[in-house]
C-alpha cells in the first residue's frame, strides 16, 4: 500500500435522516431508491456490495448493476447513413453509480460517486444539510456563488458567482423573496485543514480534499457538528443582524404533524383538481441546450417526451387509488440529448405550491414545506387589500366571449371615441424589449379624466398573472424613458384616429390598469399569494414614475360560467370513454386463424 501524500478527491457527501429506532441504522432495503416501475409499483435499484476496510470498518460500498447503457440522441440520426456492417454498440455511453455508507455515532452518510445520488432514497435525504454546514464554515465577506429561488409569481432558479471572493452583500439579496438554495465559499482557517479552502452546499456538502480513507471519520464528524451550529446568524461587533439573517425569512417547517397535515391538503387539492396555486419545475439549476425534454416515466416514447413540465399530464399518469405515498416515490425525467442516460427527479421536489392553513402561509418548494413569514404576509396582503380598485362600469361588460381579443373589441366598440383598442399591436422596439405591447387598451386622457393603459387578462394562475404584471411594467418603463416607443405607439393610435401623445411623455396624470377576468360577480377578486408580491415590487416601481396603479376585476357572466362547466364535463366524460374502450381492447385475445 501507498504510504505517500493522498491523492485529491471531491466529496459529494449526503446526511441520511435519524432511523425511527436510535439504536438502530438504516438498512440498504431502505437507503436504497425504489422509484415506481411500468407496472405502477415500487422496484428496488439493483445493487452489489463490497464492504471497505476490516468488518466494514471504513463503510459498506453499494455499486448499481447492471451498468447503465444509452446512445446518443445523434446516433439515430446518423444511423440510416451508415453502412450495415458498422458496430455502433460501441459508441454508446456507459455510467457507472455508486455510494458509500458510512456510519458516524448514530448516523448514516450516503457519499455518491458517478451517478451515485439517484440510488438514494430521497425520502430518507436530510434535506439543506450540505447548505447548514457551508452557512457555519465559510467567511460571509468571502462567498464565491449563490443559487437562490425567487418566490414570486414566476418563481426563477439563478446561481450567481464573482471571479473573485464577495461579500454577501455584493450579491443584492432580496431579503423578502430569496430562498438560500446553494452556496460556495471560502472556508473559515479553523475548519479548512479539514475541509479544504473551498466548500459547496446544496443537500449535499462537497468539499475536494487530500484524505486517506481512513480519516473519512473526522471528515464526517466535524461536517455534522457544523451542520447543527447556529453561527451564521450571530450578530457582528456592532449588534447588527448576520449577513446571512435573510436565511430565515423563510422558515422550514420542523413540526412532524403540521408536516403531515400540510401533505394531507395538498393531496386532496390535487386529487380534486385544486391546482391553480400549484406547478411543476425542476429543482436544480440545468443546462437547457443539452434537454431534449421531459418524461413521466424511465422509457418513454418520443409521444411521451413534452418539451415542457405539465402538471395536468403528468398528474393523468397516475393509476386509480393512487395515495401521496405514490407521489413521493414517483419521478419525473429530463431527457438529455447526449444520450446521458435520463436524470430522474423526485416527483415531489418537482412540485411547487401554495398553501393556507390556519390562517397561515405555507409554500411547499424543493420537497419541503416553509412557512411565510407572518410580517411579511402580512405586508403584502396590506398592499394588495390598500390597492385601489377601478369600478366595474360601461363600456366594460361582463365576460361572455370567445377570448381576450374579442372582449376588447366589444368594450372599445363600445366607446370609440375615447377607448383604444390596442390588443395584439406590437412593438418591435429591439434590445431586450423586443414584441412589446403597450396596452390591450388605452382610454384618452382629458382636462378631465385621467389616461388609462388598460391591461386585460383572463384567469389568475401564476404564470398569467406574471406575463400581465411584466406587460404593464415594461410597457410603461418604455413610455416614460424612450421617446422612440413613444412614437410608435402614437402611430397605433394614428391607425385608430386618436390623437397623439406628447413624445416627451409624462406618466403624471395616468394609470396603469390590471384587469383580471375571473369568476362571478358575487366573488371578490384574490390572486395567489407570490402573484401578490410580484404585482407590489412592479406596481411601487410604477408608482415612482408617476402614474397610479389600480386593479380591476371582469367578472364571467353566469352563461359563461355554465357553459364552460359543461364543456369540461363533457371533456371528462370523453376522457373516460376513451380510456375504457382502450381497457376493452387490451383485454380481447387474438384469434388465431384456422388452418394456420
Amino acid at each position: 500500500m501507498s504510504t505517500g501524500k493522498p491523492k485529491r478527491i471531491t466529496l459529494n457527501v449526503y446526511l441520511l435522516k435519524e432511523a425511527p429506532n436510535s439504536a438502530s441504522y438504516w438498512t440498504d432495503k431502505d437507503f436504497i431508491a425504489s422509484p415506481i416501475g411500468p407496472n405502477g409499483k415500487p422496484k428496488q435499484i439493483g445493487t452489489e456490495q463490497y464492504p471497505l476496510g476490516p468488518e466494514g470498518e471504513y463503510g459498506t460500498l453499494f455499486i448499481r448493476k447492471p451498468f447503465v447503457e444509452a446512445a446518443p440522441e445523434w446516433l439515430n440520426f446518423i444511423q440510416k447513413g451508415l453502412d450495415e456492417g458498422v458496430k455502433t454498440s460501441k459508441w454508446k455511453n456507459k455510467s457507472i453509480s455508486a455510494i458509500l455508507i458510512v456510519k458516524n455515532g448514530s448516523r448514516q452518510f450516503a457519499i455518491s460517486f458517478g451517478y451515485g445520488r439517484y440510488l438514494i432514497e430521497p425520502r430518507l435525504i436530510e434535506d439543506r444539510f450540505g447548505i447548514k454546514v457551508v452557512l457555519n464554515s465559510v467567511s460571509p465577506d468571502k462567498i464565491a456563488s449563490i443559487d437562490r429561488q425567487t418566490f414570486d409569481a414566476s418563481p426563477r432558479l439563478s446561481r450567481t458567482q464573482t471571479i473573485k471572493a464577495a461579500s454577501v452583500s455584493d450579491y443584492m439579496i432580496n431579503a423578502e423573496q430569496d430562498l438560500l438554495r446553494g452556496l460556495v465559499g471560502h472556508t473559515k482557517s479553523a475548519y479548512s485543514d479539514v475541509f479544504g479552502k473551498i466548500i459547496a452546499g446544496i443537500d449535499s456538502f462537497k468539499a475536494s480534499i487530500a484524505i486517506d480513507l481512513a480519516d473519512l471519520g473526522n471528515f464526517l464528524q466535524l461536517a455534522l457538528e457544523r451542520s447543527a451550529s447556529k453561527d451564521y446568524l450571530t450578530k457582528d461587533v456592532d449588534g447588527h443582524a448576520s449577513e446571512f439573517s435573510w436565511v430565515e425569512n423563510l422558515l422550514p417547517v420542523k413540526d412532524k404533524e403540521l408536516s403531515e397535515a400540510l401533505d394531507i391538503q395538498l393531496w386532496n387539492s390535487l386529487s380534486s383538481n385544486q391546482t391553480k396555486d400549484m406547478w411543476l419545475a425542476i429543482p436544480d439549476l440545468i443546462d437547457w441546450t443539452s434537454v431534449t425534454g421531459f418524461a413521466y416515466n424511465r422509457t418513454p416514447d418520443s409521444d411521451d417526451i413534452d418539451p415542457v413540465l405539465d402538471l395536468g399530464r403528468f398528474f393523468s399518469t397516475f393509476r386509480k387509488g393512487a395515495t401521496l405515498d405514490t407521489l413521493k416515490r414517483r419521478e419525473i425525467f429530463l431527457i438529455l440529448s447526449s444520450g446521458s442516460p435520463p436524470r430522474p427527479f423526485p416527483a415531489f421536489k418537482c412540485l411547487y405550491a401554495e398553501v393556507k392553513h390556519d390562517a397561515n402561509l405555507y409554500i411547499l418548494n424543493a420537497g419541503n414545506w416553509f412557512k411565510v413569514e407572518a410580517s411579511f404576509q402580512t405586508a403584502v396582503e396590506k398592499y394588495f387589500a390598500e390597492l385601489p380598485r377601478k369600478q366595474f362600469a360601461p363600456p366594460f361588460t361582463e365576460y361572455s366571449h370567445a377570448g381576450e381579443g374579442p372582449y376588447n373589441e366589444y368594450v372599445c366598440a363600445q366607446a370609440q371615441s375615447s377607448h383604444a383598442m390596442l390588443d395584439r399591436q406590437m412593438i418591435r422596439f429591439g434590445g431586450s424589449y423586443d414584441k412589446i405591447e403597450v396596452c390591450d387598451i388605452y382610454r384618452v386622457k382629458t382636462q378631465n379624466e385621467r389616461g388609462e393603459f388598460i391591461h386585460v387578462k383572463r384567469g389568475r394562475g401564476s404564470s398569467t398573472l406574471s406575463h400581465l404584471f411584466a406587460q404593464g411594467f415594461v410597457a410603461s418603463t418604455l413610455m416614460v424613458r424612450e421617446p422612440g416607443f413613444v412614437k410608435d405607439v402614437n402611430l397605433q393610435l394614428a391607425k385608430n384616429k386618436f390623437d397623439a401623445i406628447p413624445v416627451n411623455f409624462e406618466a403624471r396624470g395616468n394609470d396603469v390598469i390590471y384587469a383580471i377576468i375571473d369568476g362571478p360577480a358575487s366573488t371578490a377578486l384574490d390572486i395567489p399569494f407570490f402573484s401578490k408580491v410580484t404585482l407590489q415590487n412592479y406596481g411601487k416601481t410604477i408608482n415612482s414614475y408617476g402614474y397610479g396603479v389600480k386593479l380591476m376585476h371582469i367578472p364571467e357572466s353566469a352563461a359563461h360560467l355554465a357553459s364552460v362547466a359543461q364543456k369540461t364535463a363533457a371533456k371528462a366524460s370523453k376522457k373516460k370513454t376513451t380510456v375504457t374502450k382502450k381497457k376493452t381492447v387490451r383485454k380481447k385475445t387474438v384469434q388465431p386463424k384456422s388452418g394456420v
